[in-house]
């Protein structure tokens, strides 16, 4: 029989190390989510609920859900003697609501009907991965991931696009890329049927990553996709293995992302016996793929339970990237056993030539320009909304937003601040927000808010908006971790100095939108200096507020996107004069020599920074204090050309 090519699965791209086995007819098991409510109220029945410590809409989601399935169960079909030795683990990046939910519903719906089910991809934004662990029980045992089916559950112009990875520890195994077009069923398989060796974990990764968008096409919501039909096997066929100690809790989580990277995190596991024991000798925990220091502590708890935990020294910087703590114990038979947990540290390194050298800055502050469209936005047919990202901001920034119903960029409804470029000058903090704030009288992390710049406060509030703001920070050398607590999104970048090629870095970055909620992010100093950054911001509707920090605390400020800091807890505003240990900005600096041309007789001095009027002065003497002269009168120009003479003449410049 010819099978029919799905229109709407698009070029898949495999790559894989490892064990494919064709799907045959042999014992697996397949979670269907299907289970026939006892009763017809159209609501998420008790009766067909998987097993999960809350509720199915709410954090964590789905838990212990078909672990070790030997015979059929509501949701849950079962060939053979099924997979009795692979339990399973309902996970994902860390990123607060990203997470799996069970829906099953007997009136219809979007999910079917006569108890049709299916897990939801709940709030899979792009750059967000769900994950399912498949771990064996017993190191004879392998499992084998064979399909699932996405299910994007609206017949719509949206379109989805994942990498399927299978992975172990860091190493991918299997990967391919899959786009398709929701279209309100679930016929878009994704065949993957890798089989790892005895005892390996396998991990089921689906990374949501943006997509190519055809004619008429928009990217998906994320809420609005689902899976259903994960079948998976265990091999040998037909052999149940006695359970062996497991590992049941383990700090870091795993796929923890954004640990500081200043020192390895600290180790912590429980190990729980099963029919066979663990040989609390045989306990070793690697880095890396080496050995920590000092050795682990083990230590018996009682019933059955062993606590190996461990503070690894000596390390240092760790670099950016993923990391793997591997545990290998054995059992009183001599079976062996790993577990591995990944953890993240990211950041970027600012590039010496980036620094300006320390000393600079002249004064405090930073300059903030705003563009709004308030009125021109949603109030026609064509103009409803505009999109919640950086790229739109960009774009009304720099004034080549098009507004549909004119064909022409939209009109900047702020009030220009005085500097040239419209931005205004700020001497305290970025700690904005509009008059639309929760009954607290502030709204995000901090007290105090301000309405932001160029914007009448008592008027709004205010949507569709954009902001930039300019700083120049004074960082010595060494390891930082800032945040922006926004609603809507941003982009903080740190920028090449004025006569320096380079490019703007991306530090920190949220783009879409939301309520208040932080983002941080870590970045390595190399050399002591002021660096030019640069803060986007944008609001689209509701509320809108935009706060900038550093966070002091890198041992008790854990990272998480959604979790507040409060000042107390290590987050301090930059520029903050309350406290010492603020990160001071700068809004003007001194005047920078950028380069010294000879042009025949003469030199071309070319400066950047300072405000005119400028003074250049020459001397031939720096071990006189009194021997600099003026060099012509006070100029607005950024460059002065001065004759060649005899001898040693150095040149430096003056501005206000």
């Amino acid at each position: 029989m010819k099978m029919k090519k799905n229109r709407n699965l698009r070029s898949v791209a495999l790559v894989a190390v490892g064990v494919f086995l064709g799907r045959g007819a042999h014992a697996d098991t397949t979670l269907n989510f299907d289970c026939t409510p006892t009763s017809s109220n159209g609501s998420i029945l008790a009766d067909c609920i998987p097993p999960q410590i809350n509720n199915p809409n709410s954090p964590p989601g789905i838990t212990n859900y078909g672990n070790f399935a030997a015979a059929s169960s509501p949701g849950i079909a079962v060939s053979g003697f099924g997979t009795p030795n692979i339990g399973l683990t309902w996970g994902s990046d860390n990123y607060p609501t990203t997470r799996w939910e069970y829906y099953n519903r007997s009136n219809g719906s979007v999910w079917g009907t006569g108890g049709s089910g299916a897990v939801q991809l709940q709030d899979t934004l792009v750059g967000t991965t769900e994950e399912l662990t498949f771990t064996p029980n017993n190191p004879g045992a392998s499992v084998e991931i064979e399909s699932f089916n996405f299910f994007g559950y609206y017949n719509s112009t949206e379109r989805f696009t994942y990498n399927v990875r299978v992975v172990s520890g860091i190493n991918v195994l299997s990967s391919q890329t899959v786009s398709y077009l929701s279209d309100g069923t679930k016929n878009h398989p994704v065949n993957i049927n890798y089989t790892g060796a005895p005892g390996q974990t396998l991990k089921l990764q689906l990374r949501r990553v943006a997509s190519t968008l055809g004619v008429g096409e928009i990217e998906g919501n994320e809420y609005d996709n689902a899976v259903d039909d994960i079948a998976f096997a265990q091999t040998p066929l037909n052999t149940v293995f006695p359970a062996g100690p497991q590992v049941v809790s383990v700090t870091p989580a795993d796929e923890t992302t954004g640990l500081a990277a200043t020192a390895a995190p600290p180790y912590a596991a429980t190990i729980a016996d099963g029919a066979n024991t663990l040989v609390t000798a045989s306990v070793k925990l690697k880095l890396d793929g080496n050995l920590v220091s000092p050795l682990p502590t083990v230590t018996p708890l009682g019933g059955g339970q062993t606590s190996v935990t461990d503070t690894p020294t000596g390390i240092g910087l760790l670099t950016s990237g993923s990391h793997v703590y591997t545990l290998t114990y054995t059992d009183n038979l001599g079976g062996t056993y790993t577990n591995e947990v990944v953890f993240s540290t990211i950041y970027a390194t600012l590039p010496t030539a980036y620094a300006i050298p320390p000393g600079a800055g002249v004064t405090r502050g930073f300059t903030w320009r705003t563009v709004s469209a308030d009125s021109q936005v949603g109030n026609s047919v064509t103009n409803t909304s505009l999109a919640s990202t950086i790229a739109r901001a960009v774009a009304q920034l720099n004034g080549t937003l098009i507004n549909p119903d004119t064909g022409l960029p939209y009109t900047n409804e702020a009030t220009p601040g005085p500097n040239a470029d419209g931005s205004t000058n700020i001497d305290t903090v970025i700690n904005f927000a509009d008059n639309d704030s929760p009954s607290a009288g502030y709204e995000g992390v901090f007290t105090n808010d301000v309405g932001f710049p160029d914007l009448d406060f008592l008027t709004g509030p205010y949507n569709w908006f954009s902001g930039e703001g300019r700083l120049y920070l004074d960082l010595p050398a060494g390891y930082y971790r800032f945040g922006v607590n926004s609603d809507d999104g941003f982009e903080v970048n740190a920028l090449p100095p004025q006569g320096v090629s380079g490019s703007p870095i991306v530090l920190g970055l949220f783009d879409n939108g939301r309520g208040q909620a932080n983002t941080l992010f870590d970045f390595l100093v190399q050399t002591s200096g002021l660096y030019p950054f640069q803060l986007i911001y944008f609001q689209s509707s509701q509320s809108a507020e935009c706060e900038f920090f550093s966070v002091t605390n890198l041992t008790t400020a854990v990272y998480s996107p959604d979790t507040n800091i409060v000042t107390q807890g290590g987050a301090i505003l930059i520029n903050d004069t309350n406290y010492s240990t603020a990160i001071k900005s700068f809004r003007v600096l001194k005047p920078l020599i950028t380069s010294i041309v000879k042009s025949g007789p003469n030199v071309v001095i070319n400066w950047a920074y300072g405000l005119p009027p400028y003074q250049v002065q020459v001397s031939s003497d720096l071990s006189n204090p009194l021997g600099w002269s003026n060099f012509g009168g006070a100029t607005g120009s950024t460059t002065a050309t001065i004759p060649i003479v005899p001898g040693n003449r150095f040149i430096r410049v003056f501005g206000q």
